[in-house]
């Protein structure tokens, strides 16, 4: 399927980066509405630029669009495709607000289309051991899960000369603005979603505890760096998910169940280690055993356990922290559409996990939500 991209910026580069993994995904054109910043995209990939969105959408050839532009973009670029008839990958956030978000599935529904978006994480290797162990029941009934997407104090990085694979600015202040519960809950959400359904219930909080980011920006337009959410799936099952900026990284998540605790190390790395342990969160035998009484006396703690087999994968990948095959979910979407399918990671879906996403990021000092969405 021929591809078209909009929007050339830090994450454009991931997108390209993985698309070598998927001959069937072609790309046709680029539009950026900066100038040099397409140029510049078109030039390293030798990729075809449009001059404007319009000329990008009215390509016959182009098949499904990759929304890559800034998130208070997404809702105007995907309607705009949708109602040039064509297919839409969107990165997360669906839209920044619910209805706009429904109105892009409502409109996406009523012309026959695929909506579908990021993150796709959960397609990878790592994310389909964990699914298949829960389906296998290895950790027996799942009760609990916790979820950490905390990434550490970025804003006290360097973070003003980090630059992409075609010298894209990483987006300090969109990123601030957006908020990391918008850029990050999705990808533990997706994961939860795809193995207990969806959630009835949540209570959330959220705080801005650094004002000040070191961008210039006030106080007022930069979004919340902590958030947390207690979530009631339909299944029964009950999460935990943090996301921040400000606690240490920590992106591992423990699914428990009556049998065992699984332990995922990083949902940021497609290749990334699954560990099973006894319910207590020991690992198996004499030397989990010990383990566990050593960790007594440490600091942190351990993860360890039987490490499950996560298949290989030899595709090209972006460098840390991100390594994640960007393009699978497009590559997913487009294998979704020639079969005349729905894509694995829905319109209905997304709608839904950009609800909690947003309930999250806007609960402010408190708040019980019952959800709308449904997939």
């Amino acid at each position: 399927m021929q591809i078209g991209i909009v929007g050339c910026g830090y994450v454009a580069d991931f997108y390209m980066t993985t698309l070598v993994n998927h001959p069937e995904l072609v790309l046709a054109g680029v539009y950026d509405r900066d100038p040099e910043r397409r140029a510049a995209f078109c030039r390293h990939y030798q990729a075809r630029a449009f001059d404007s969105l319009e000329a990008l959408l009215a390509e016959p050839a182009i098949g499904l669009i990759l929304n890559l532009t800034n998130p208070h973009s997404h809702f105007a670029v995907t309607k705009a495709a949708l109602e040039a008839g064509k297919h839409v990958y969107s990165e997360k956030p669906l839209a920044m607000e619910y209805a706009q978000a429904e109105a892009l599935v409502d409109l996406a529904e009523s012309k026959g289309l695929s909506l579908s978006g990021a993150p796709a994480s959960i397609l990878g290797e790592a994310g389909t051991t964990v699914r298949d162990a829960v389906a296998a029941g290895q950790v027996g009934r799942v009760r609990l899960v916790y979820a950490e997407l905390e990434d550490g104090p970025v804003f006290r990085e360097p973070v003003h000369e980090w630059r992409s694979a075609t010298g894209a600015p990483w987006p300090a202040e969109d990123e601030y603005r957006v908020g990391c519960t918008l850029e990050h809950a999705g990808y533990y959400l997706t994961w939860m979603g795809m193995m207990f359904g969806p959630v009835e219930r949540m209570t959330a909080f959220a705080s801005r505890l650094y004002p000040d980011k070191g961008t210039g920006q006030p106080p007022e337009a930069i979004a919340n760096d902590f958030s947390t959410a207690c979530l009631e799936f339909r299944s029964g099952v009950v999460a935990r998910i943090t996301c921040g900026l400000v606690a240490p990284q920590d992106r591992s998540l423990h699914i428990v169940g009556d049998r065992g605790v699984l332990t995922v190390t990083d949902s940021w790395s497609s290749q990334g280690p699954v560990y099973l342990r006894s319910p207590s969160g020991e690992a198996p035998g004499r030397l989990g055993r010990l383990l566990h009484r050593i960790q007594r006396h440490l600091p942190g703690r351990s993860f360890l356990g039987r490490k499950l087999p996560v298949p290989r994968f030899d595709g090209r990948l972006p460098a840390y922290p991100s390594r994640m095959d960007f393009a699978r979910g497009p590559a997913a979407q487009a294998a979704a559409i020639r079969k005349g399918q729905p894509a694995p990671l829905s319109a209905r879906f997304v709608l839904h996990i950009t609800e909690i996403a947003l309930a999250m990021q806007n609960a402010g000092g408190g708040a019980v939500i019952q959800l709308k969405s449904r997939f």
